[in-house]
């Protein structure tokens, strides 16, 4: 028994007690957040691959997945405290939201991408793996899209984000596997927003707000063009330039599959302590969207060199001195990667999914747009004011230079048909705005404590801005204080205009499920009447919208079915971002199950 215990032990005891417990929920949102990535991609392998390929592979996949696992972030200072946790249950409940609105699970409005996602997401249910079409019976004409002449073809697409879900629907079936569908999607908005938190340092119900809405200025932009003629409250304006760079929201509830473990693989690669499981994880991502993929390579090229900067004298004048420290320095970036589960684990898996996506028809079709006006104004609108704005904040960071010299390259190339290039390899760059503005606006820099002895440089950096009095984003002390207002005021200005865009994306999902919902559509209706009735000329016509609109509820888009209908779709030409041929198909030959 104790008799007596010291002064301050206690809190102590506590302190240590409350550094487990951080430690602890760390450790467990890594895991969950790696395996969020990591078990599509394993799926694939044990279900599309022949044994003899599956097995070994399978194998070399887990052990990688292992040691990626132990090779968790370092620990820092920053944790949920018990007032906190209510911030965290608000954020929730807003992400429940905001993905509820998004059409997964069937249970509200689906953009009309949902008519061919759904046919993908019921193949991969109904038929076995790997996913196969005849259509030899169809009579498909020369113009219909699909390879003519071609009987069989293979589903070719970036899968990953459906297959957790299809396993659960061949169980259980199509309505069980939708629900988990949506489950899958806040789980995966759920360990966003917490690597958001850690990231910043910050836990805040405003963090989540921005994510939701940040967008480039659309607004301004379809203003300019059209000549001051405003857009619909429900409109898609996105096309204003005849481009695109996608809004958070607009790639929820459109291209969800290629976005959720993006988002995610970002702020990993943020937190990683170290290059060790880098490749493995890049990799992976492939499944998720080749065209994020391409976009994430100069933030992965980034992280690979991050804290060992090429240092050449000006004297050399790029004499064999010179160019011996850059083959060193390229080398060191290398050398430090090489890791068994980058090795043979990332080797293996972009083999794999390489040779999988490599005969999709789109791809093979590859184009450069000629130079415009609207590319100068898409990229000034959708990121150049946002950049502009934190060019004091971030110049000296690599990450804010990729984003410039990404949305000023991406509009130029075109693959597939249409502008997907453009949409979707901007998908990093976009997001990583997203993140230096929340710096700018919520960042707080990591304290010093007794069990976070070991700093990092950027710690290190922050902890003598504290110091100096300044927050950390302002080390450098290019700005005053009235400057520095100035900058987070325009800021927020900016990301108000700028969730125009978010905001009819959710109208427009909203004004369609509202009425599919009997409860819902019955008080439209009451108070529609009742507007209508009221004898005030703006509210009657108020109530004659609502009651209007009650007559309009929908929720599922899913009249194509199946892909195996090639004649059923209104724009063939969408099989080929899908569709792959069996003929001269390594992947088919060689490695698919049969």
């Amino acid at each position: 028994m104790v008799l007596f215990r010291p002064r301050g032990t206690g809190s102590i005891d506590n302190e240590r007690r409350a550094c487990r417990m951080k430690q602890k929920l760390d450790r467990i949102m890594f895991e969950t957040s790696v395996v969020y990535i990591a078990l599509p991609v394993f799926i694939f392998l044990a279900g599309w691959l022949r044994l003899t390929v599956a097995i070994p592979a399978c194998v070399i996949f887990l052990i990688s997945l292992y040691m990626m696992l132990k090779n968790r972030p370092d620990t820092i200072s920053w944790h949920l405290t018990r007032a906190q946790w209510g911030v965290v249950l608000a954020s929730f409940l807003i992400l429940a939201l905001w993905v509820f609105f998004s059409g997964q699970g069937g249970f509200s409005f689906q953009n009309s991408d949902f008519h061919y996602r759904n046919a993908i997401f019921r193949d991969l249910i109904e038929k076995p793996w790997p996913v196969m079409y005849d259509y030899s019976a169809q009579n498909i004409p020369s113009d219909g899209g699909i390879a003519v002449g071609l009987d069989t073809m293979i589903l070719t697409y970036y899968i990953a984000f459906w297959l957790p879900g299809a396993l659960v629907g061949k169980i259980f079936g199509w309505y069980a596997a939708n629900a988990f569908l949506y489950f899958w999607a806040l789980l995966g908005v759920s360990l966003i927003t917490y690597y958001l938190f850690r990231t910043l340092r910050n836990v805040s119900v405003w963090s989540v707000i921005i994510l939701i809405f940040f967008s480039g200025l659309d607004l301004l932009g379809y203003l300019l063009l059209s000549k001051g003629v405003m857009p619909g409250p429900i409109a898609h304006i996105e096309w204003w330039s005849g481009l695109q760079y996608s809004s958070n929201t607009t790639l929820l509830y459109w291209v969800f599959n290629q976005t959720i473990a993006i988002w995610l693989a970002i702020l990993l690669i943020l937190n990683l302590k170290n290059t060790r499981s880098l490749l493995f994880l890049y990799a992976m991502l492939l499944l998720h969207g080749p065209f994020p993929f391409l976009g994430l390579l100069p933030i992965v090229l980034w992280k690979a060199y991050q804290g060992y900067p090429l240092r050449i004298s000006p004297k050399s004048n790029l004499d064999e001195n010179a160019v011996k420290t850059i083959l060193l320095w390229a080398w060191n970036g290398v050398r430090r990667a090489i890791t068994f589960e980058n090795v043979c684990g990332g080797i293996l898996v972009l083999a794999i999914i390489y040779l999988y996506l490599s005969n999709n028809i789109s791809g093979r079709k590859v184009g450069v747009n000629a130079p415009t006006i609207n590319m100068f104004l898409l990229f000034i609108f959708e990121g150049g004011l946002y950049l502009l704005f934190l060019f004091a904040d971030h110049r000296k960071n690599p990450l804010y230079w990729i984003c410039i010299g990404s949305l000023l390259v991406i509009p130029f190339f075109a693959v597939g048909d249409g502008q997907n290039f453009c949409m979707r390899v901007s998908i990093p760059a976009l997001f990583m705005i997203q993140i230096l503005i929340q710096k700018t606006l919520l960042g707080k820099e990591e304290e010093k404590t007794a069990t976070n002895t070991k700093l990092t440089a950027p710690i290190r950096q922050d902890i003598t801005a504290k110091s100096s009095g300044k927050p950390a984003a302002y080390a450098h002390g290019t700005l005053s204080v009235i400057n520095r207002r100035f900058v987070k005021c325009i800021l927020v200005i900016l990301l108000i205009i700028g969730a125009a865009v978010p905001i009819q994306e959710m109208s427009r999902s909203v004004v369609y499920t509202l009425p599919s919902y009997e409860v819902t559509r019955s008080a439209m209706i009451s108070i529609g009447t009742a507007f209508t009735e009221s004898g005030d000329p703006s509210r009657s016509t108020f109530g004659n919208t609502m009651l209007t609109q009650s007559q309009y509820g929908y929720t599922w888009a899913d009249d194509l079915r199946t892909l195996g209908n090639g004649k059923g779709s209104s724009n063939p030409s969408v099989f080929n971002n899908l569709l792959g041929s069996t003929q001269d198909n390594l992947f088919y030959k060689y490695l698919a199950r049969q």
